[in-house]
């Protein structure tokens, strides 16, 4: 059943249509889901009615559609490399596996609201562990990449963007603990008479610190990849002016921040239970979107190098999948599932985690390997503003360590004993002539 999903799929993303598109259709789709979730303590018999549940398997539906149109369209043979390493193609491997268990669990959600009005809350939770599980598998192995790359090349950027991928998979993990240790705490069936009711976490307790150190470490995370786009885009300072550069850049930021001086120090909150309810309602529509804010911007500076560098169809196409894939992941960061509603508003979002961090995964990766073998590109990058520099680092160190991969490679074919290296100096040179007419087809590609 998996390969015939994957093959209708794979056929459907050949249908063209532009990537963009879809973006848009699943930014759509999160809007509408992180609104409805955020508000459904407020809005619960309103949302559990027969239109609440037609618009949340409505949008399911086109949400499962849209995002293996996206997957398919990353990963497609058009787009592929001759040679990847053996580790990512495993990683690739549990990923479509896991995406496929989560498309499992959503029908099996889907179809039990409507056979048996209800669903079955470890659902939920077995959904937050696959996609946060993804983020996890996916974000570390990039974190070890960039480690390894900023041993080669010493540039700080680099060495931030590993930090960012270490604190996005803590976070990850730290989601699982705190939600799905509340999840665990939920009804076992969920359906439309329940009240929907956020927990009440008992301050100095466990779950109270879980909570504090997922808040503050997703935070971090938006900081951190801020940090990292000023950066790339530092050229822009002399461009506009430091000030006017600087005050554009930080208005993101500064709106993503005031959202603090409410959740953690609890500012402006009216004391009247009716002007409260209002002030809820627009403080949770107003700062839904400042999170897919944070994400437009971090993926300017990869726009930006598609837009003024010549590079290749298949970089392009990366460097836009690493762009979509951040303004994805970023857009689904307001959004959570603990308190059951019914339908399970917030699961699209919550889902929607490891998917987009896959997406940003692939495009990373895939791009520094495509730059590393073509040297005109590189080239090109180096010369040109310090996003496209960035990427010529990263480039430059994929391709000293795929030349230090083979020559190890090759080192452990040489015979250990000095005496009988002329006995068998064809057959090493042969494996010689193998890996480089191996390295020069990687490099023409």
């Amino acid at each position: 059943m998996h390969y015939r999903l994957k093959t209708y799929f794979d056929y459907f993303s050949n249908i063209s249509i532009k990537i963009k598109f879809f973006v848009i259709v699943i930014l759509a789709i999160l809007f509408i889901d992180m609104q409805i979730s955020n508000a459904a303590h407020l809005f619960y018999k309103n949302i559990s009615g027969d239109i609440g549940v037609a618009i949340f398997i409505t949008i399911s539906f086109v949400y499962l559609i849209v995002q293996q149109y996206i997957l398919s369209y990353a990963n497609r043979e058009p787009l592929q490399i001759q040679e990847e390493s053996s580790s990512f193609k495993r990683i690739k491997r549990i990923i479509n596996f896991m995406i496929f268990f989560i498309i499992i669990c959503f029908l099996t959600i889907i179809f039990e609201i409507l056979i048996s009005q209800y669903y079955d809350s470890i659902l939920l939770l077995l959904v937050l562990v696959a996609t946060n599980a993804i983020n996890i598998v996916v974000m570390s192995n990039m974190a070890s990449r960039f480690f390894s790359w900023y041993q080669l090349r010493k540039e700080p950027t680099i060495l931030i963007f590993a930090t960012m991928c270490c604190i996005i998979a803590i976070t990850a993990f730290i989601t699982v603990l705190f939600m799905g240790t509340v999840l665990i705490m939920q009804p076992e069936k969920v359906d439309a008479n329940m009240q929907v009711v956020l927990p009440t976490i008992e301050h100095g307790s466990t779950l109270s610190i879980m909570n504090y150190l997922y808040y503050y470490f997703a935070i971090l995370s938006y900081i951190i990849t801020w940090i990292i786009t000023s950066l790339l885009l530092k050229d822009y300072s002399n461009k506009l002016g430091k000030t006017k550069y600087w005050i554009m850049l930080s208005l993101p930021l500064v709106f993503y921040l005031s959202q603090l001086l409410v959740t953690q120090f609890g500012l402006f909150i009216p004391e009247d239970a009716e002007d409260n309810f209002a002030f809820q309602m627009w403080f949770l529509f107003f700062y839904t979107p400042s999170s897919l804010i944070g994400g437009l911007l971090f993926s300017i500076p990869f726009f930006l190098i598609i837009r003024r560098t010549k590079i290749s169809k298949p970089l392009e196409n990366f460097l836009r999948i690493t762009a979509y894939g951040l303004i994805l992941f970023f857009a689904a960061g307001s959004a959570t599932v603990y308190h059951t509603p019914y339908p399970p508003y917030g699961l699209i979002t919550v889902a929607v985690i490891g998917p987009s961090s896959y997406l940003m995964a692939l495009g990373l990766y895939y791009s520094a390997r495509i730059i590393s073998r073509n040297r005109t590109i590189e080239g090109q990058m180096k010369k040109s503003d310090k996003y496209s520099q960035f990427f010529a680092r990263l480039g430059s160190a994929e391709k000293e360590k795929a030349l230090t991969e083979i020559v190890e490679e090759i080192g452990k074919k040489l015979p250990p004993d000095d005496r009988k290296v002329s006995e068998e100096l064809e057959t090493v040179d042969r494996e010689i002539v193998e890996y480089l007419k191996k390295f020069k087809a990687d490099k023409k590609s």
